[in-house]
Formats: C-alpha cells, sequence, structure tokens
C-alpha cells in the first residue's frame, strides 16, 4: 500500500522526468538536443491579443545582412497613427532552419501608440523578420 509521503516522491519524479527544461535564448527542448530541428523552426515573437475590429496599422519587412562570426542586432521603433492603440505585436522570423534572430520588445507594446523590438542574430546569421503592428 502507498502511503501519502511515497505518492508524493512518485508524483514528483514523474514531473521531473517528463519537464522539458531548457534555459537561453539557444536553448532547445530536450527532444531536439543532439538531433536536428524540425523544418519549422522559426523563432516568433507574438505579443497581445487580436481581435475582430483590430486592423493592421504597420507591416515592414526587418533585415540585416549577416557579419563574419559576429551577433548583429537592431532596433526598430514603430509608431502609430491617429492616436490609435497596439493591441498586437508579430514579428514573424523568415529563417525557418532554426538559424533566425531573436526578436524582442524593448519598449512600449499592446496597450501603448508605440513599440520598439530589437533584433539579435545568432552568430554568422543576419536578421530577416517581417513585423506586422495590429490595433484600433
Amino acid at each position: 500500500m502507498l502511503t501519502k509521503a511515497s505518492f508524493a516522491l512518485i508524483f514528483a519524479v514523474g514531473l521531473v522526468a517528463t519537464t522539458n527544461v531548457s534555459f537561453g535564448p539557444n536553448a532547445l527542448p530536450l527532444a531536439y538536443q543532439g538531433k536536428a530541428l524540425p523544418a519549422n523552426a522559426s523563432h516568433h515573437l507574438i505579443v497581445g491579443t487580436r481581435l475582430f475590429a483590430d486592423r493592421l496599422l504597420s507591416q515592414q519587412v526587418v533585415l540585416k545582412s549577416s557579419s563574419w562570426l559576429q551577433i548583429v542586432t537592431k532596433e526598430v521603433t514603430f509608431h502609430t497613427l491617429n492616436r490609435e492603440n497596439i493591441t498586437q505585436v508579430k514579428a514573424l522570423d523568415q529563417k525557418t532552419n532554426g538559424n533566425g534572430a531573436y526578436a524582442s520588445i524593448t519598449y512600449g507594446g499592446p496597450g501603448n501608440r508605440n513599440v520598439t523590438l530589437r533584433f539579435k542574430s545568432q552568430r554568422g546569421h543576419g536578421i530577416n523578420f517581417v513585423v506586422e503592428i495590429y490595433g484600433r
């Protein structure tokens, strides 16, 4: 018969065994470590929610070429017109092989009238994103 302590121990061991723990921007889930990445290994950033009444406020391609064995960065600020508020920010990575850059919001975003995105490439690769800003 299982006691409460042994049941808790079995539960904790099972939880740890099934959890994928990854740290850092280049960390991969345990299922992919040491294996080929899936075909759709993009680094999309999608923040906020989009409702039926929201419209596309801005769409822009963000490009920066690679520099040999260097990490390249780029910051881009998007402003809305007519005092509209941002509801969703989508930064869609166009490299689907896992070599794409990473996007992060450094200022503003959903609920604000502007957003600043920072793009950081992987070493030896460039930046290629399509950014879509939705709002109302």
